[in-house]
Parts: C-alpha cells; sequence; structure tokens
C-alpha cells in the first residue's frame, strides 16, 4: 500500500501526461490502493442548484448517479455531509445497520447495487461555489471502514480535488497566453472548473465581495474592462472564459498595436510601412509615440514587455 506522500505526488504529476477525460476514473483506481474499496462515486456540483453537473464512478453500472440524485432527500449521510464539509463520514455513524439496511434508501439505491458500507466526504470551495462528493463503497458487510481508513479518506480529498481541478485547466492553456487566467461554467455562469487568480481577477473588475457566479454575458466573445480582458468562447455546451490583466499594450491605438507587432517580429521601418501601407517616416513617429506612452526606449525594452503581457 502506497504512502499518502506518494499518492498525492503521483495525482499531482500524473496532471501533465493524463487525458483529462480519463484523470479521474485514473485517480480512484490509485486511490483503491490507499483505501481499499469496491466501488465509488466521485461527483461535482455547486451550491446554487445543490445538484452535481459531472460524475465518474467506478465499479457502478452508468444510471447510478441518477438514481442517487433521484432519492438525495432519503439519504441520511446528505445533511451530515454539508455540516461537516471536509470531514469524512462512514453511513454506520450516521445511522446503525439496523436501520439502514431496512431504510428505502438502502432498498430503492444501495441494495441493487450490493453496496453494504459507505464511507463519504464533501470538499466546497466557498470561493467558486463548487463543491465535490466523494463517496467509497464496499460490498462485504463485514468490511467496516476502520479509523485509520477514514482519515486517510479525509487526508486525500482535497488533493484529488486540486489535482483534477489542475488536469482540466491546463488542458485549457495555450502557450499564446503568458499570465491568462482560466474558468469553465455553464450558460447560468454556474462555475465548474476556476483558477483562483481568475475569481480574483474578476472580482476586482466587478468589485463584489461574494462571487460564485460569473458575472458577464458568456456570449460576449471579448470583453475589455478597466482592470483586465476577458475572452469567450463555447466549449460544448460549456464555455471556455480566460482573463489576463490589461497591460499597457493594451491601451495602445490598434495602428501602434499593429506597428509594435511589425516591431516585435523583427521587421524594418521599411517592411512595416509596405505592410501597412505607410510611410517610414509615419512608422518612426508612431513608435516614437508608443516609447513616450509605454515610458520605454528601445526595441529591447518593448520585446521584454510584450513577452510579460
Amino acid at each position: 500500500m502506497q504512502s499518502v506522500q506518494e499518492l498525492i505526488s503521483r495525482l499531482y504529476r500524473s496532471t501533465q501526461h493524463i487525458d483529462i477525460g480519463h484523470y479521474r476514473e485514473w485517480a480512484l483506481c490509485e486511490l483503491q490502493s490507499y483505501v481499499p474499496f469496491d466501488s465509488a462515486i466521485w461527483s461535482t456540483g455547486h451550491l446554487s442548484t445543490r445538484t452535481f453537473h459531472t460524475h465518474t464512478t467506478l465499479g457502478l453500472p452508468r444510471n447510478f448517479p441518477d438514481i442517487l440524485i433521484d432519492n438525495i432527500e432519503l439519504n441520511p449521510i446528505t445533511k451530515r455531509l454539508f455540516n461537516n464539509a471536509g470531514d469524512a463520514v462512514d453511513m454506520a455513524d450516521v445511522i446503525s445497520d439496523e436501520e439502514f439496511y431496512s431504510s428505502e434508501i438502502f432498498k430503492r439505491v444501495f441494495e441493487p447495487n450490493n453496496i453494504s458500507r459507505i464511507l463519504s466526504s464533501i470538499h466546497i470551495c466557498k470561493r467558486t461555489g463548487i463543491y465535490t462528493l466523494l463517496s467509497l463503497y464496499r460490498l462485504d458487510k463485514s468490511r467496516k471502514f476502520n479509523q485509520q481508513e477514514k482519515q486517510r479518506h479525509q487526508s486525500v480529498l482535497f488533493h484529488l480535488v486540486e489535482a483534477a481541478s489542475h488536469a482540466c485547466l491546463l488542458s485549457l492553456k495555450q502557450d499564446n497566453e503568458p499570465n491568462t487566467f482560466h474558468a469553465i461554467c455553464d450558460l447560468k455562469g454556474i462555475y465548474h472548473e476556476a483558477e483562483a487568480e481568475f475569481i480574483d481577477l474578476v472580482k476586482q473588475c466587478q468589485e463584489l465581495e461574494n462571487l460564485t457566479v460569473y458575472p458577464f454575458d458568456l456570449k460576449q466573445v471579448k470583453l475589455i474592462k478597466d482592470s483586465a480582458i476577458i475572452k469567450s468562447e463555447p466549449l460544448g455546451d460549456l464555455f471556455r472564459i480566460s482573463i489576463r490583466e490589461r497591460s499597457p499594450i493594451d491601451k495602445l491605438t490598434l495602428r501602434e498595436q499593429q506597428v509594435v507587432d511589425g516591431v516585435t517580429q523583427g521587421l524594418s521601418f521599411k517592411q512595416i510601412a509596405k505592410k501597412l501601407a505607410l510611410s517610414p517616416s509615419t512608422v518612426s513617429n508612431h513608435l516614437y509615440r508608443i516609447y513616450q506612452k509605454l515610458n520605454i526606449n528601445n526595441r529591447s525594452q518593448l520585446a521584454d514587455m510584450i513577452q510579460t503581457k
């Protein structure tokens, strides 16, 4: 059995080479070597709806999440989980075995899937409103979760969530977007994933204390605010949103930015002038004003500023 340090290290290191579509299932398989279980469900949702928008299951039928949600009001563990976010909760500590095995929730949801033992926990991100449920199941009634296993479950949940989020957001990064941060949300602005820096920049634009839902029009492809530039694009049924702080370069006129592009490509005044249908002297005058606006003196400083844009 691997140690918690080994497991956590593998979770983060593997974000670089495991496809995001399979990452959670892979992570659950890794978790089995740390806390043994027979089947599991890993779901994410948002506090504004108290429903789930994604599910990953291991060793369970595809319709299991739907059945679980349809009967969530009957589940005695739900309230305990939300009241004790971050703690591993054993169903056996919420309700006696006798009551559980004769309950409606057991008969409708767990017994048809041969589930006898349940260990769950919820992680809540207060900044984004995203919450994650991780439930581990055992089939054999005699295989109770012990205290050490509960502690292990509790200690690794945060890292599972963070590593999976990192893997997802890493897949959105593009080489031509330095100092840019990302989020994924649905049409209602409900976050599915979001970098902490993304939330910070959005708050600067909106000046709200509690901002767990994206506040701008998702259909607006490019939004320029005083402090940031925001871009939105469809991602299946969701939206990929990127945000970065506005730099001095962003405040140049369109023509000045075109001159900057030519300069950073290593073009001469004549080449830039031909490309933009201007005279070389006009290009020179534009560059002089650009240097004044940016408080710089040469092409080298301009190139450095572009790289940190």
